[in-house]
């Protein structure tokens, strides 16, 4: 086993960094794959999303130098994106930039409703089945508990088995399945899962 795989795991916030280099900012944009329908491919999301991420909702795991995955958090109605109108009409223009933008507002709204959430959790593809994943809720639990919160919610695809198996691993219980409500009639959106874990059984 190589000498990076055995370095101990850290997990730091990213408002902790003293700077951001641009291969993490865009590890994180990369996520949202469920909005790609207003947000774009990968380097679009980067573009609109790059230069607001709130480093203070997200947590990345390192070993040595080498960010090996992600997780990101919304509470107090503050997720890990914060982007102006701006950006969306540079890419795609006044009409529709500014339709996009509306749509991404409204569905980062939605999720409003739950009082801690994971936004996103992702572990770069070489590095799985090590324990990140498992090690970033981990610690998500931890920044709920520090946040005045007794449990953590998330949406999933309700066709991505592999998340819900993880999740449940690690106490997630399943609240409900259901299409995305009335955004979903506005656009293609896939059915989600609401999954829900309770910390006041954590030690």
């Amino acid at each position: 086993m190589t000498e990076t795989a055995t370095a101990p795991l850290r997990i730091v916030l990213g408002s902790s960094l003293p700077e951001h280099d641009d291969s993490i900012a865009r590890m994180i944009t990369s996520g949202r794959g469920s909005l790609a329908l207003i947000l774009g491919d990968e380097d679009c999301r980067y573009r609109l999303l790059g230069q607001s991420i709130n480093w203070d909702r997200i947590l990345i795991a390192y070993r040595d130098c080498a960010a090996l995955g992600y997780a990101a958090f919304k509470h107090h109605r503050r997720g890990p994106f914060s982007p102006g109108v701006r950006p969306f009409v540079r890419e795609f223009g006044w009409l529709r930039g500014g339709l996009r933008y509306l749509l991404f507002v409204i569905s980062e709204c939605r999720e409003w409703y739950y009082g801690f959430y994971l936004y996103g959790l992702r572990v770069t593809r070489q590095a799985r089945h090590q324990g990140i994943a498992t090690s970033l809720l981990s610690e998500i639990f931890n920044q709920a508990r520090q946040s005045g919160h007794d449990r953590v919610e998330l949406e999933v695809q309700v066709k991505n088995q592999r998340a819900q198996r993880l999740y449940t691993q690690q106490g997630f219980t399943r609240v409900r399945t259901t299409p995305v409500n009335w955004l979903g009639r506005l656009l293609p959106f896939p059915a989600v899962m609401n999954m829900r874990r309770s910390l006041t059984s954590l030690p």
